[in-house]
């Protein structure tokens, strides 16, 4: 008796064919989409994202709703102050619950994108965000930048077409900086 033959693409996982763009909020994953091209929204679990082609190339707008993870300690640490830290998904505190929509629909779009591109807000929050969805649900070191100051389809174009290389490290730093002081 023949065996069936097993789905390669199953075994391979999901074809790398995209770049995914991500953004802090939805408005903007929503007006980047429009800027780049004629974009096709999808929702999964009452969250949006958007597909556009752009020089036969697939493009996938997504976004975070502000903070998708946070700081806390590690365990067993025993009395204060308590210095060994980390960051964990803020969808494991109740009242951020609602944040496991995004970060889950985020992990399951990254794993088609073959090239990443932060498009969150220009200052030390939106990159610390863009920084954390990278590193942690993307599991990449950096990617590429969009830097634009208002959402309009020219600049937003511009910025896409010319972004910079890796991202704001300083930015990033300073936000990540900021993070763990507040905390302690």
């Amino acid at each position: 008796k023949k065996q069936p033959r097993a789905d390669v693409s199953a075994v391979a996982g999901p074809k790398k064919d995209s770049t995914l763009i991500i953004t802090e909020k939805p408005q903007a994953a929503q007006k980047i989409a429009n800027a780049l091209g004629d974009a096709h929204k999808y929702s999964e679990q009452g969250v949006s994202y958007y597909e556009v082609e752009r020089d036969g190339h697939k493009i996938l707008v997504a976004s975070a709703v502000g903070h998708l993870f946070t700081i806390t300690y590690e365990e067993g640490q025993k009395g204060w102050p308590v210095f060994e830290l980390k960051w964990e998904p803020s969808f494991e505190k109740e009242t951020s619950a609602y944040t496991k929509k995004y970060y889950e629909l985020l992990k399951k779009l990254s794993r088609h994108a073959k090239d990443f591109v932060v498009a969150t807000d220009f200052d030390v929050e939106g990159e610390v965000i863009g920084w954390n969805v990278l590193r942690f649900i993307c599991k990449q070191e950096t990617a590429k930048r969009m830097k634009y100051s208002t959402l309009t389809a020219p600049e937003l174009q511009k910025a896409f077409d010319n972004p910079l290389q890796e991202l704001a490290w300083g930015n990033a730093y300073a936000g990540e900086t900021r993070h763990i002081l507040d905390w302690l």
